[in-house]
């Protein structure tokens, strides 16, 4: 059986990494305007194609809340690191160097003056220009980092997946059949004290992978990894303490969920549902964790990712279908989608710069929008290696930005 999973994008261990020797190096990045050959919208190519870029993870913040910036990972030193795109600049500023960086694994502070990443085992804070770097958490011997980060929404903790180093394995399926120790790891940002407190809030002899802060709430949410067919509770819900974990939402027959998130107000849970093996029909759901209540808030193309705007009036979704790899906006009330543009994204792996290895996810579209809802960004290797496009929406989706 052949595993696909977003999460297995693991950097090398880093034995002495010199963090900066490269941060604050400037790269043009002139935008190329063009109109989609399907739907004759305007848009916008932002990075070489001759140049591997690609965005963080879908659970991340990247978006400065003014749209001027956004962080990305890109291969122009024949490493993977971090920049910042300037929007209104048209250029890449360097934020990291060395190697070990976990390009999907970065997140923007509240008030877009600093960032977190991980790199090799460590959990730094940087400002913007990637100066003033401060490590915040390193993680112990005979452990490792997958590359999975979560920051809370205010900003008081961050959640680490660990996972023991001599289960590692490379292939998905080995890692889900070896059963490989992995824990939560749960760290308080808010501490004054020069020694940060820490906890482990679970640890499982699973794979796990992805940490969900609970808006609002003192939980948070992680995935058992694998196949959807052999994992039935999936989906975790644990308080940041280690008490009360409970499984939210058992796997039923065919089924496949993916693209967790919460809403705003952490009341939902929010996931793609694909009912069946085939694949082709998808339905966007909310759950009530409580209540264990669900609800199709809206059917979908074949969405394999989407990401909605802040007051959820609007979602935008990139479809898996290879008769039609097209990126639409979806309307929930009025249950209405339009597509937007071809994203023509191949799915295949890339090989990491610098490495071994192959990245299963450099090009997947991974939606995203701007705060204001005014701007698409996605990714995809249409043109060569993946890179990053945009289309303005202004006149689609009303603006949020007082939201």
């Amino acid at each position: 059986m052949r595993l696909q999973s977003r999460r297995l994008f693991i950097t090398s261990t880093l034995a002495g990494p010199s963090l900066f020797a490269g941060r604050g190096d400037r790269i043009p990045a002139p935008r190329t305007p063009f109109d989609d050959p399907l739907t004759e919208r305007k848009m916008f190519r932002l990075t070489n194609p001759a140049v591997l870029h690609h965005l963080p993870q879908y659970q991340h913040r990247f978006i400065a809340h003014n749209n001027s910036f956004l962080l990305l990972a890109a291969e122009h030193t024949g490493t993977r690191q971090l920049y910042r795109l300037e929007l209104k600049r048209d250029r890449l500023v360097q934020l990291t160097d060395g190697p070990g960086v976990h390009p999907y694994a970065a997140h923007l502070q509240p008030n877009d003056r600093g960032f977190f990443f991980l790199q090799g085992k460590a959990l730094h804070q940087a400002n913007i220009d990637g100066g003033n770097l401060k490590t915040l958490y390193t993680c112990p011997d005979e452990w490792m980092f997958p590359g999975e980060i979560a920051i809370s929404s205010d900003n008081r903790h961050a959640a680490l997946i660990e996972m023991k180093e001599s289960d590692w394995q490379s292939s998905p399926r080995l890692l889900f059949e070896s059963r490989p120790l992995c824990r939560v790891r749960v760290i308080d940002l808010s501490s004054q004290s020069s020694r940060i407190h820490n906890w482990v809030a679970t640890e499982e002899r699973r794979w796990l992978s992805t940490v969900l802060f609970r808006p609002g709430r003192s939980q948070l949410l992680y995935i058992r990894e694998g196949p959807s067919n052999r994992v039935r509770n999936r989906l975790q819900l644990i308080n940041l303490d280690g008490s009360e974990k409970a499984s939210v939402r058992p796997t039923q027959a065919k089924e496949k969920i993916m693209q967790e998130r919460w809403s705003t107000d952490g009341s939902r849970l929010r996931y793609i549902n694909y009912p069946d093996v085939r694949r082709w029909s998808a339905n966007i759901c909310n759950l009530v964790p409580e209540t264990r209540q669900e609800s199709i808030e809206t059917p979908c193309s074949a969405f394999g990712w989407f990401r909605e705007n802040s007051d959820s009036s609007a979602i935008v979704g990139a479809s898996r279908r290879p008769s039609g790899p097209n990126m639409y906006v979806l309307f929930p009330k009025m249950q209405r989608e339009i597509t937007l543009c071809e994203h023509q994204s191949s799915f295949k792996s890339f090989p990491v710069a610098g490495t071994d290895r192959m990245d299963p996810l450099a090009a997947v579209p991974s939606p995203a929008l701007s705060p204001d809802s005014e701007w698409l960004y996605f990714v995809t290797d249409r043109e060569g290696l993946p890179t990053l496009y945009a289309m303005p929406l202004d006149d689609l989706i009303e603006s949020t930005a007082s939201n």
